[in-house]
């Protein structure tokens, strides 16, 4: 890894972008948080705060010729320069090719594209010397428009490379969306390794990472807290849910507990409310739910 440098990531609020940012606070870089978001790009720079590195929100639209300039602007003003770029440029279409509106076209271009085009020609005239990757939509959309758009961005990079020897330029091409951090960690990884010194030689390449299957996460929350945040929802229904083994991970069937029990919850195995006390100090019942990770 070269020396510790300044380099601007965009898209910080979440996803790649995020966990780029981190990765390069952890490296002792200086990283220029840029996001559409300013409050998402301020959270993000203090997380990479918090591990180590040193950070600055800045407002972005990197479909805008002005934002991008006036974002260069700044970076010139409290570092005099950057030495390395990471552009998120993710968005893909979910639309097959017949059904795409002229809009959603236009609006993957503009974020995929357009923003890339923005970046690479004012760093050209403004940088000495820099290198840029460009983080594309992942392999996993394979739309025609989708396609379209990772080949536009390799070969935009690459002749930009070409005509300008003092960027250095390259295409990551993550195998699916983007999940957490620790799941995403390849795509950081090749970043981080496409603007060090040990790449140095690479230029215009379109570098394809698998990825592992993101996780799934189960959320535990109490019946009482569940009924709270939904008022659609009674306690008492999420508690029979869990009992019944209705909810999530039920079965329908009732359990050996409950089979037991008469409809006021005596037990009748020994004929007595009172028959045996380890059922009237049963736990809190807990409700589980599963979900994918973002």
């Amino acid at each position: 890894m070269s020396l510790p440098g300044v380099v601007l990531v965009t898209g910080v609020g979440q996803g790649f972008g995020r966990a780029i940012a981190l990765g390069w606070g952890r490296v002792g870089y200086d990283v220029v948080c840029a996001d559409r978001d300013v409050a998402m790009a301020s959270k993000t720079a203090a997380e990479v705060e918090e591990v180590g590195g040193q950070a600055i929100p800045i407002q972005i639209d990197v479909t805008l010729q002005l934002d991008v300039r006036n974002a260069f602007d700044k970076v010139d003003q409290l570092f005099g320069g950057l030495d390395g770029i990471v552009h998120v440029a993710t968005r893909a279409s979910g639309a097959t090719g017949p059904d795409l509106t002229d809009g959603e076209f236009s609006e993957l271009v503009d974020d995929t594209l357009r923003s890339s085009q923005w970046i690479l020609r004012t760093a050209t005239r403004r940088l000495e010397r820099a290198w840029m990757v460009v983080v594309a939509p992942p392999a996993s959309a394979t739309a025609p428009q989708n396609a379209m758009v990772r080949g536009g961005l390799a070969r935009l990079c690459r002749a930009y490379g070409q005509m300008h020897g003092r960027l250095r330029a390259n295409v990551v091409v993550p195998s699916r969306p983007a999940s957490d951090p620790p799941h995403d960690a390849r795509v950081v990884d090749t970043v981080l390794w496409l603007g060090s010194e040990a790449a140095s030689g690479v230029a215009g390449q379109e570098v394809t990472v698998d990825l592992p299957k993101p996780p799934r996460v189960i959320e535990t929350l109490l019946p009482e807290i569940q009924a709270a945040l939904d008022d659609r929802v009674r306690q008492s229904d999420l508690e029979a849910d869990v009992w019944r083994g209705d909810g999530p991970e039920g079965d329908g069937e009732l359990d050996e507990d409950e089979a037991s029990t008469d409809e006021d919850g005596d037990d009748l195995r020994d004929g007595g409310e009172d028959a045996d006390a380890e059922y009237d100090e049963a736990p809190s019942p807990r409700r589980r739910f599963a979900g994918r990770s973002t």
